[in-house]
């Protein structure tokens, strides 16, 4: 007698048929609004009168003014990614660490307000800030550190400061999630083992976190280097970044493929920094892991606890010889 089999097949086909329905949705849209728009801005950014070629690319990477440009927008977006990081890990971990779960939710909610915030409204409300005699010049020169009609607008750091504070909800977010991934009984082993702050840190926390700390960083560096509102509104002429460059050229609507070529050279740029970052992050963990696998991880700990340590060790490994000897 042959098996009886059912109509839908296998248990694996089945399974393989539900995860591409599930992935059918999702796959379409990124087909359709991610992988094709970036096909054609290809073909555009490489068209020139004869066809195709590099010399939109050429004008770009050739050019006074757009390298060094693009270099000064990738080292203000690695340096608020960074800044971000750490101003928000603190807040992170304390949310998850300290903060009761009934009140937990309620903080998370106001982590999430700026999302739901125009980015507009959060820019123009720094220009009331920054302004002259607005509430922060107030308090520095209340302090006499500027006089009372000094004014942070129209300078990069005013710029600096709000691509921060933009960045921070994003950081927050994807930070907690990492500190709650932070095992309690391996701190609470780290210190009774007497190792201090920084040895905990670099021996339990970074190597649980640094995978999320490499997503953040992506997120967050990406978005900032394509910022151009932020400059335009706050930055004036000499906190202009690569962004505005890109906006100027497709208002004017004179050189598509010039602006276009504009953009794809900022996109390999990211994707080179993030893919570095990456890089060196998975690099290290790779490294913790082997010398993990050749000898246990133990925190560094004070000469005395040490060799109080080390004793009962010395003193299994005799007893254990001492027993094979017996036998």
């Amino acid at each position: 007698m042959r098996p009886t089999t059912d109509a839908g097949g296998s248990p694996a086909l089945r399974r393989a048929g539900t995860t591409a329905l599930l992935l059918a949705p999702g796959g379409i849209l990124l087909v359709l609004f991610a992988a094709l728009p970036l096909v054609a801005l290809l073909i555009i950014g490489f068209s020139t009168g004869d066809g195709l070629g590099f010399d939109n690319f050429g004008q770009v990477l050739g050019s006074s003014t757009y390298v060094p440009l693009l270099v000064k927008t990738l080292l203000i977006a690695f340096a608020v990614t960074v800044i971000s990081i750490a101003v928000a890990w603190p807040a992170a971990w304390a949310l998850a660490r300290y903060v009761t779960p009934k009140r937990r939710p309620t903080v998370l909610g106001l982590v999430v307000i700026p999302f739901i915030t125009s980015q507009l409204l959060t820019i123009y409300g720094f220009v009331v800030l920054l302004q002259a005699g607005g509430p922060i010049m107030w308090l520095l020169s209340s302090a006499g550190l500027t006089s009372s009609q000094s004014s942070l607008m129209y300078t990069p750091t005013a710029t600096f400061l709000v691509l921060v504070v933009e960045s921070l909800p994003t950081a927050m977010l994807v930070l907690y999630s990492a500190s709650e991934q932070v095992d309690g009984s391996l701190l609470e082993a780290s210190r009774t083992l007497g190792a201090g702050r920084f040895t905990t840190f670099a021996r339990v926390v970074w190597p649980v976190c640094s995978s999320m700390v490499g997503v953040n960083f992506a997120l967050t560096f990406v978005q900032t280097v394509g910022a151009f509102a932020e400059p335009a509104i706050v930055g004036g002429p000499s906190g202009q970044m690569y962004g505005n460059t890109i906006a100027a050229q497709l208002q004017q609507g004179v050189h598509r493929e010039f602006a276009i070529a504009l953009s794809l050279v900022m996109l390999l740029a990211s994707l080179v920094v993030v893919a570095l970052v990456s890089g060196l992050l998975g690099w290290q963990r790779t490294r913790e892991g082997g010398s993990n696998a050749r000898t246990p991880a133990t925190p560094a700990l004070p000469s005395g606890v040490e060799r109080t340590a080390e004793a009962p060790a010395t003193s299994t490994s005799t007893s254990t010889s001492t027993e094979g000897a017996l036998r």
